[in-house]
């Protein structure tokens, strides 16, 4: 089944377990990634982890607003599967270009090597 580059919420308790055990991880700057590639699920599943340590909740959500968005722009590049982005507390000093820079660099693109 091809992907369509429908990005949707990861909220399962039983994919989050999957993603622990058998998820590949990555990291760039501010931001981790931990993933599980699977072409047969035909969706993107999504979970992003945004800690108090970040700020209140206007910060928190403005950040998981901003990571909402960059994982849309490459929806199409994706591969269908599992996927937790998580942040550091110091993703609110980041200009959006710089945190585009950085989520780049840690997702797993189709035709990377």
């Amino acid at each position: 089944m091809a992907n369509s580059g429908v990005v949707v919420s990861l909220s399962s308790k039983k994919s989050f377990r999957k993603l622990a055990d058998q998820g590949k991880r990555a990291r760039s700057g501010n931001l981790s990634l931990i993933y599980r590639l699977d072409e047969s699920q035909g969706t993107i599943n999504v979970a992003y982890s945004v800690g108090k340590k970040v700020g209140k909740a206007v910060t928190r959500n403005k950040i998981k607003r901003r990571l909402r968005s960059l994982v849309r722009d490459y929806s199409d590049q994706l591969h269908g599967g599992d996927y937790l982005v998580m942040v550091s507390p110091k993703v609110v000093n980041l200009r959006f270009s710089e945190l585009r820079d950085e989520m780049k660099a840690i997702l797993p693109l189709k035709g990377r090597p």
